[in-house]
């Protein structure tokens, strides 16, 4: 049998109690935000400056909390999650998430912030988004991985809520760089020229009956690096067949589009 030297049995006993501690702290943490949250809730129909300050309040706290604590970015947050207290998407590799949450603070419009968390160099970064004057924002439910190259961009699905009819969603181009997250790439090509996000507004009660949430009404291959836009009508209602962007090395570009099992020449959103 092999004994271990005291001094590196007391190391690992040491560090074990450490990543316990932290843990520990980390759920304290986790917990004191659901706090927040369920007074969020409670300011929701009675005093509106009360409403301001609880998620205000929110926000700064989880900024806080993942700008300044250690191991924030791979600690997993089940219970905001559980709790739907935030919405918490994470790239494969590890290197980029996105925290996005309701503020509370609007009607049958939503309002929302993000937060991204990336890696670079070694170093994990936190950016609170500033949004444009007006824009209500949108939670961000997965993010898709893509290789081109020597290039890594990251592809996020973003969903908007404008009314509880009236919805959108998009998926938006990301990549890291050593100043920062750029949410502005451009490799999405339109009639309009090279965009950053692919977006479909469309009537909520046209898929309401769809069992998943948000209803996925763009998808993303990551093997065959293929887009999928779901068709609508005149009336905005979703309705069979999809619109298909294929990677084609430096950008995705629209091909044909596809209804009730038939193909049609290429058509752009």
């Amino acid at each position: 049998m092999i004994r271990l030297p005291a001094v590196i049995f007391l190391f690992f006993l040491s560090g074990n109690q450490w990543v316990s501690a932290q843990e520990t702290k980390m759920e304290q943490y986790e917990q004191e935000l659901v706090q927040i949250s369920e007074k969020v809730d409670a300011a929701r129909y009675g005093d509106s400056d009360s409403l301001t300050y609880y998620s205000d309040l929110f926000s700064h706290k989880l900024y806080s909390l993942l700008s300044r604590v250690y191991g924030t970015m791979k600690y997993p947050f089940n219970l905001l999650k559980e709790e739907h207290v935030c919405d918490i998407s994470t790239s494969k590799d590890g290197l980029f998430r996105i925290y996005s949450w309701d503020t509370q603070t609007g009607g049958t419009m939503h309002f929302f912030k993000t937060i991204y968390q990336y890696k670079v160099n070694g170093e994990v970064r936190t950016k609170m988004c500033e949004l444009n004057e007006g824009d209500p924002g949108c939670f961000y439910s997965e993010i898709f991985t893509l290789k081109a190259k020597k290039k890594t961009y990251y592809l996020g699905i973003a969903n908007g809520i404008y009314s509880t009819k009236d919805v959108s969603q998009s998926i938006q181009a990301f990549e890291l760089t050593n100043t920062g997250v750029n949410d502005t790439i451009q490799l999405m090509k339109t009639p309009d020229g090279m965009k950053n996000s692919l977006d479909l507004s469309y009537d909520f009660f046209s898929v309401v009956d769809r069992p998943e949430r948000p209803v996925a009404v763009i998808r993303y291959d990551e093997k065959k690096k293929i887009i999928s836009i779901s068709l609508i009508n005149e009336k905005g209602e979703i309705v069979p067949g999809y619109q298909y962007y294929v990677f084609n090395g430096t950008g995705f570009e629209p091909k044909l589009t596809e209804t009730k099992g038939k193909s049609k020449g290429t058509q752009s959103n």
